[in-house]
Formats: C-alpha cells, structure tokens, sequence
C-alpha cells in the first residue's frame, strides 16, 4: 500500500514539473487547431468588429474538391515540391560527395557553404527578383549579354509555359501548371536550402564505415555500384529526414512565391491566404489549411513505408 502511495506521488510530482509544458503545448498548438478545425465546418463572417459562425458541415471542403481551381494548385505545388525535392537531393549528394572527401580547408568549405541557407527567405526572394529583372540592371540578363549568350533582355518572370514546339509536352507542362517564372523560383529556392540538404547528407554519409568501401573495391565494384549497394541503403534514414522535412516546407511553401510574384502562381498556400486575408473566407481557408495538412501526412506516411529502416534491420 505504501509503494503504491509513493508511486502515485512520484507520478502526481511528474506531472507537476510537465504542467507548464503542457500548458504552453495545449495553448499554442492544440487549441488553434481545434479552433481552426470548428472554423473550417462554418461560415465565418467579420461584421462590425464582430465574428460570426454558421454551420456547414464539410461544404467548405467540398468547395475545394469540386473547384477546378483547387486542382490546378494542387498540381502546381506537386511539381514545385518534388522539382525541388529532386533538385536539392542531386546537387546535395552532389556537395556531400565532394566534402567527405579529405582535402585542404574542407572544415572552412563545411562552414561557408551554410551562408545561403542562413539568408532569411525574404532577402533571398528579392535577391533573386533582382537577378531576374527583365531590364539592363538585371544581373542574369547582365551577364548573359556580356557573354554574348543573349541580344535582348528576357523577361524570365514571365508565365510562359515551356515545350512550345512539342505539342504534346507543351500540353502536359501547360496541364501540370510548369511556367518559366516557376521554373525560376525553384533555382532560387534550391540555392538557399541545398547547403542544408548536403550537410544533412554528409552527416549520413560519415557514419559509413571506409572498410565497406575497401572491400567493394577488393571485390571490384565500380562507382555506382558503390552508391548503390553501399551508400545509398546506409542513407535511408536520413534521406526520410530530408523527404518528410523538405515536403512539409515546400508543399506549404508560399514566401518566396508571394514576394516574387504575389497572387499569380497560386499554389496551395497562397490559395488558402488569398480565401481568408484577400476574400475573407476564413472557413473556407481553415478548410483548405486542414486538406494541406492531410496531404503532407499522406505523403510522410508514404516516405516512411518505403524508407523507415529499424535499427537491427541495417
């Protein structure tokens, strides 16, 4: 009797010292999703410094789903999240290659190629806006006229769908929502995340012992094979940071997109600010907001079957 009185002190004093936590958790997070979840099953009006709610059910997500709009964001945002996704994967295992190789200075290459990473993402959208200027003060139009590459300034901002001298390609990307200005804004956003993406991947890269590569060299396995064998299935839980970290970023990505081009490429996460701060269609946003939630789920649950790996099974 007397342990189970102790027990239950120890258990009352644990939940004690975590109430605070529990606390601030509750507040800043359970709440306002439970607030945002009521909001998406009504209409939500603002009137005379008022707000009020009216009952619809799953209408607003219905809204949603029956909007060809909505379906044109979504693809909009599948092809900016996984063009990018592939992008930064590439060029990061591309860089963590290079710096796990042993040469001089590495240590301060390590440190200076975080430098984009650690750009606030405002400053690196108006960085690329002004390299994409369409007029002379344009750096990328700059440089290319003085390598002769160019003649006259491209307008590289434009919505100009690519493929247009393949009709069916130029049917596809037209389809899928791919523009030049889109284009460009993923090379924009690959610069600054890339640098995190690589030391994520040097880290996993350095936890794999050099006698696996010793004996596949013995054993006469070539580069690939290396990558493929070795490298690669060694990187698995790493690569599921990356994915899931890296989709839930860019599947609600909206800043560098709204300061380079405001409303006109409207993926998800500007269609949802667009409904509740331009429309004031707060439920539907909130609507909107939980669909974008379930689909990153979606695809970590996905990431997660293909490339959770447990510890004994490596």
């Amino acid at each position: 009797m007397k342990k189970l009185i102790k027990k239950r002190k120890e258990g009352l004093f644990a939940y004690t010292l975590l109430s605070p936590s529990l606390i601030i958790l509750l507040s800043v997070i359970v709440i306002p999703i439970l607030f945002t979840l009521y909001m998406s099953l009504n209409e939500v009006r603002v009137m005379g410094g008022s707000i009020s709610y009216n009952f619809r059910g799953l209408k607003n997500y219905n809204y949603f789903l029956n909007n060809p709009l909505f379906w044109k964001s979504l693809r909009i945002t599948a092809y900016f999240t996984f063009a990018s996704l592939a992008l930064e994967l590439v060029l990061g295992f591309f860089i963590a290659t290079i710096l796990n190789k042993d040469f001089f200075g590495r240590n301060i290459v390590r440190s200076l190629i975080l430098i984009p990473w650690a750009i606030p993402t405002v400053v690196n959208a108006r960085i690329w806006q002004w390299i994409y200027n369409a007029n002379d003060f344009g750096a990328l139009n700059r440089i290319l006229k003085t390598f002769h590459i160019i003649k006259d300034n491209v307008v590289w901002l434009r919505e100009v769908v690519p493929f247009t001298g393949v009709h069916f390609l130029h049917q596809f990307a037209e389809w899928l929502g791919v523009s030049r200005a889109l284009n460009m804004i993923i090379i924009g956003d690959t610069w600054k995340v890339t640098p995190l993406v690589a030391l994520l991947l040097l880290a996993g890269m350095q936890t794999i012992p050099e006698s696996f590569y010793e004996a596949a060299e013995v054993d006469g396995a070539n580069w690939w094979q290396k990558i493929r064998y070795i490298t690669l299935p060694r990187l698995k839980p790493v690569l599921l940071v990356i994915f899931v970290l890296r989709t839930m970023e860019l599947f609600r990505v909206f800043d560098i997109l709204y300061i380079i081009m405001s409303y006109q490429i409207k993926v998800l996460a500007i269609l949802t600010y667009e409904n509740g701060f331009a429309f004031l269609k707060f439920g539907r946003a909130a609507a909107l907001s939980f669909i974008i939630g379930a689909i990153i789920m979606t695809l970590a649950f996905i990431y997660m079957k293909f490339l959770y790996v447990e510890e004994g099974d490596e």
